[in-house]
């Protein structure tokens, strides 16, 4: 379950007319979850048993493992200090907001060091491209990984006339999305780190064709692979009803077309944790259309 920081019950209390810290009674949570925007709340799967999983220890003399909790020179300390963090071996270390300017990929965080044995001292928040030691990604930064593996593309687009012939005023055009994992879907990715796994699904809703006209279509099936058998006729699922006017009229002497992809990637985690969001892949070709000859005798 989730337990926001204000109910650990840890505190750090200022000696009377000292500078030092006096260390507090142990507290533990599993470990630490931050949302994309730095809240941060305290996850604790089994309370009372102790710092488990990556919330327990770290490094540098820290313990870890159900029921162990924290340690620093042998001395037992809290894994959690709420407003400090997480122990990571020798300091706790919170997760921040971005500065004013600051880089928004990545992570911020401070580090509270000579908590105990010493005089407490603060660095100034620092960047890092990976979750300082103790503090795992959000659930929603693991789906953005997890949609990075995809490789997700454009529609890798089919069209007759084939680009290398010309087609006609006023005849059908054949649209189609060559179809693979990548250009259509379905296709699944987990993202993990110890402790929390994201698994997220995308799949294509529908291709919009601009066909360099002014005019566009929708379609929400791949379409159809053109054969010379088919003739004149329309495509049944992907087509455009013809051209007005011949492609000489375009600069370059052709139409673009811009094929553009919508995915919906739907993702779901731990405790719960789901979300979904949509993005647009675009892929373009070119066309030539030559004006129909009439032929007379």
């Amino acid at each position: 379950m989730l337990i926001r920081r204000a109910l650990v019950a840890a505190v750090l209390i200022l000696a009377a007319g000292g500078g030092s810290l006096i260390a507090p009674g142990a507290a533990y949570a599993d470990y630490e979850h931050c949302d994309a925007l730095g809240n941060c709340y305290w996850v604790v799967e089994n309370p009372g048993t102790g710092g488990g999983g990556n919330g327990g220890g770290g490094n540098n003399g820290g313990g870890g493992g159900a029921g162990q909790g924290c340690s620093y020179e042998g001395q037992t300390v809290p894994c959690v200090v709420d407003g400090l963090g997480v122990w990571d071996g020798s300091c706790y270390v919170s997760r921040v907001p971005p500065p004013p300017g600051g880089r928004t990929d990545g992570y911020w965080s401070i580090r509270t060091c000579g908590v105990y044995g010493g005089v407490a001292s603060q660095t100034p928040a620092t960047w890092s491209a990976d979750p300082p030691a103790g503090i795992l990604p959000s659930y929603q930064e693991l789906a953005q990984r997890a949609i990075a593996e995809m490789n997700l593309d454009g529609p890798s687009i089919g069209i007759a006339p084939q680009t290398n012939g010309a087609g006609l005023v006023g005849l059908p055009i054949w649209l189609w999305n060559r179809v693979n994992p990548s250009t259509w879907g379905p296709i699944t990715r987990t993202a993990a780190v110890p402790g929390r796994s994201v698994t997220a699904t995308a799949r294509a809703q529908k291709i919009v064709w601009s066909m360099g006209d002014g005019n566009s279509l929708t379609c929400t099936e791949p379409g159809t692979a053109y054969q010379p058998s088919y003739g004149n006729k329309m495509s049944p699922d992907c087509g455009y009803s013809g051209y007005a006017r011949p492609s000489s009229t375009q600069p370059g002497g052709r139409y673009t077309v811009t094929a553009t992809t919508s995915w919906l990637v739907a993702w779901s985690g731990g405790d719960g944790n789901t979300g979904s969001q949509s993005i647009d892949l675009s892929s373009t070709t070119t066309i030539d259309i030559d004006e129909l000859q009439v032929i007379t005798s």
